[in-house]
């Protein structure tokens, strides 16, 4: 089983407040043992909530005995108000402060059997490799994934990622790929995902089974992709987006929302990639025609139709040229005369 959660030293909710900020409501109390993901929170467990997303779940997390640490803007919403927990206004803040205090040793890197490391790879403490795993050249697992929390006054601080990296068995990562560390719990790439040179996969990330991802993709940070799904080169994907079982993601596309299981999307941003192709087909339609009714003032070069001479002037205006001396393009030069003497 993967494991989830931070480790905390013992101490009572109010502790946290007074020592952190904030205010407990609607009954809040209790003895706070771990931070872990309001996913898998439960008796004891501290579990951040810190976008509307995660509500469901977070009402979940209350039923089954855990502590919610919420961000105050969310405390007006309906779907908020009867949930009791920890509520502040720099939540995220607090809970890298937290993260501070957390029990999570940096233990070295765990290898299985007949792993092949390439050159220049960087293994991070609290990476876990599986069986049969290879890793290219220049890859690094495990660096601190990119967050960072505001707070009070407009500052600024890290969020420190303790939830390590879980690679199973006979997964391919190719050169110079990026594997964040988690920040409660782990990156995951599951058995058998394959990825391509210079991949970025954010922290808590999780790339199912056998899953394929081409070269220059990134995936921001609590992206979950399902199995045996494909992905073409240079994809980027918006963070806390899922991807379903087996869909099909375009070269160059940009996901910005779920995709459904089976589906085939492409563009940016990512639609079905029929719909995709009709209304490429439509904007060439359209910038055909705007091409072939620009009218002649707007300044693009015109290209004489005609080979017809330019006409003679009839009449000598002033500073103007004698008929005599146009030259017509259509007709030789005359040829010289001799001499008359």
């Amino acid at each position: 089983m993967t494991p989830s959660g931070i480790p905390l030293s013992p101490r009572s909710l109010r502790d946290f407040v007074e020592r952190h900020g904030g205010v407990t409501m609607r009954g809040a109390h209790g003895v706070v043992r771990r931070l872990v993901p309001v996913s898998k929170a439960g008796p004891g467990d501290l579990a951040p909530l810190l976008s509307s997303r995660y509500i469901e779940q977070a009402t979940a997390a209350v039923a089954r005995g855990a502590f919610l640490l919420v961000d105050a803007a969310l405390e007006n919403r309906d779907d908020v108000a009867a949930l009791p927990g920890w509520f502040h206004p720099h939540a995220a803040w607090a809970l890298a402060e937290l993260l501070d205090l957390g029990d999570s040793p940096a233990d070295a890197p765990i290898l299985g059997a007949d792993c092949k490391i390439g050159p220049g790879v960087v293994l991070l403490p609290r990476v876990r490799i599986g069986a049969r795993v290879t890793i290219g050249a220049g890859a690094i697992i495990g660096e601190a994934g990119f967050g960072f929390a505001p707070g009070p006054g407009g500052a600024m601080r890290a969020i420190p990622h303790l939830g390590g990296v879980v690679i199973e068995d006979d997964v391919h990562i190719g050169a110079l790929c990026t594997v964040s560390a988690g920040t409660l719990a782990p990156t995951i790439l599951r058995r058998g995902a394959k990825l391509d040179a210079q991949v970025h996969v954010g922290h808590n990330c999780e790339i199912g089974e056998d899953t394929i991802i081409a070269a220059q993709s990134g995936l921001a940070g609590s992206v979950i992709v399902g199995r045996g799904v494909l992905m073409g080169g240079q994809v980027g994907i918006a963070d806390h987006v899922s991807i379903g079982d087996h869909a099909r993601i375009a070269a160059k596309s940009g996901v910005i929302g779920d995709v459904a299981a089976g589906a085939t999307v492409a563009g940016y941003p990512a639609v079905e990639r029929q719909r995709w192709l009709r209304g490429l087909a439509e904007l060439y339609k359209l910038a055909s025609g705007r091409v072939s009714s620009l009218p002649p003032s707007s300044g693009r070069l015109r290209v004489p139709t005609s080979s017809a001479p330019p006409p003679v002037m009839s009449e000598r205006a002033p500073g103007s040229v004698r008929p005599e001396a146009v030259i017509r393009r259509s007709e030789p030069p005359p040829a010289p005369k001799g001499d008359r003497r």
